[in-house]
């Protein structure tokens, strides 16, 4: 293998990977708006891009002083064999795993992920290269390595910083400090404040005018409680962005009233499969378990939604199960439908109202309902 084809290897390999993220970066998934600022934004990939080009060409300056420093010898020969296999056999392993599935796209978190794996990839070649020019330059000089001598007068660097930082009295002088007070032996040292701890304090003195000022002047940044409520603003409107890409994900709060045959139909059947034993076949109800569900009276709320809130949830001290593990949401939604469907039909052997009379917001009540259900109370009672 020539001089020059492992250093091409190197070269190659590196560009090869950078290469790759970037032509997924032009592919990257349009619609991810959770990375419109911050950890995955466009701008920091863009960014994180430069850098991993910036590397690339201090790896291939490197890889060109190694080449015209280099030998023939066997030791650098070995070492550029192995250090451009490696490269190579990375590159190419990183390339075929980072290949969307399924004619994917990368998102743009994704990429910003893959970039910092390439940046990082790229940082240890930028090392071990480093490592092998020191060692090579060291080589052709043939300069030993400095012997350092200790010198005990001399006090370490971090010995300084400690003292600086805690300004602790030396265990020869605390005599100096030494208080006159005794208690059974014990003497205390009057030892002054450590600087960080004074450092931290004042700090915290700083930051409370700077607080004040914005809180009740300037009011440059939110306070914690608006915050909370721009970030559950923004929580809610994610939820609800991610909630429209799926037509058939139906909860509480978006159901909505169907009243197209087919869907009262499926309803139908679902109820006849899952509701008659308590509720009757004409939801006229059955003592000593299901209310009558034609009348304008209900326990726990009436319209669509509430409807199917008591479907998908149940009321287990009434002995009511939950049905949201059985029946999927469009099929909660239609049984609903079908319930309030029948809104004022008056079957035979109808139980008696139970519950609140339910008015939907904005509508009138109904009167055929509540002077049916009225009808029913006077022949009943007493």
């Amino acid at each position: 293998m020539k001089r020059h084809t492992l250093h091409r290897i190197t070269g190659s390999a590196a560009a090869i990977l950078v290469a790759h993220v970037m032509v997924n970066a032009q592919g990257t998934a349009p619609a991810d708006t959770q990375a419109a600022e911050g950890i995955g934004s466009m701008s920091v990939n863009v960014a994180l891009i430069g850098l991993a080009v910036f590397q690339v060409i201090v790896i291939m300056s490197m890889s060109s002083i190694m080449r015209t420093l280099g030998s023939p010898g066997k030791f650098w020969t070995e070492a550029r064999k192995r250090t451009g296999m490696m490269v190579l056999l990375t590159s190419i392993a990183v390339h075929a795993n980072a290949m969307p599935a399924n004619g994917e796209h990368f998102t743009t978190t994704t990429l910003f992920w893959w970039l910092v794996v390439t940046n990082v990839f790229l940082a240890v070649v930028m090392v071990v290269q480093m490592n092998l020019l020191r060692f090579l330059t060291k080589t052709i000089l043939n300069k030993p390595e400095p012997v350092v001598v200790f010198d005990p007068t001399v006090e370490p660097w971090e010995d300084r910083v400690w003292r600086k930082l805690t300004n602790r009295v030396p265990v020869e002088r605390e005599t100096d400090i030494l208080l006159d007070h005794n208690y059974d032996g014990i003497r205390e040292l009057d030892n002054v404040l450590p600087p960080w701890w004074l450092w931290l304090f004042y700090g915290t003195i700083l930051w409370s005018i700077v607080f004040m000022a914005n809180h009740y002047v300037f009011n440059i940044w939110p306070d914690q409680d608006v915050e909370y409520k721009q970030e559950m603003a923004k929580a809610k409107a994610d939820v609800a962005a991610y909630q429209a890409q799926f037509k058939n994900l139906v909860n509480e709060e978006n159901v909505t009233l169907l009243t197209d045959a087919g869907s009262i139909a499926a309803g139908n059947r679902e109820f006849q499969e899952y509701c008659v034993a308590c509720h009757g076949t004409g939801l006229e109800g059955k003592e000593g378990l299901g209310p009558n569900l034609t009348d304008a009276y209900w326990k726990h709320g009436g319209g669509i939604k509430n409807v199917f809130r008591t479907i998908a949830y149940g009321v287990p001290e009434k002995g009511m199960i939950s049905w949201k593990t059985q029946l999927k949401p469009i099929e909660m939604q239609h049984l609903a439908s079908y319930i309030l469907s029948l809104q004022g039909s008056n079957p035979p052997n109808a139980k008696a109202p139970e519950g609140d009379l339910w008015k939907e917001e904005g509508a009138s009540a109904d009167t055929t309902a509540v002077k049916s259900d009225s009808t029913k109370l006077a022949a009943i009672a007493p």
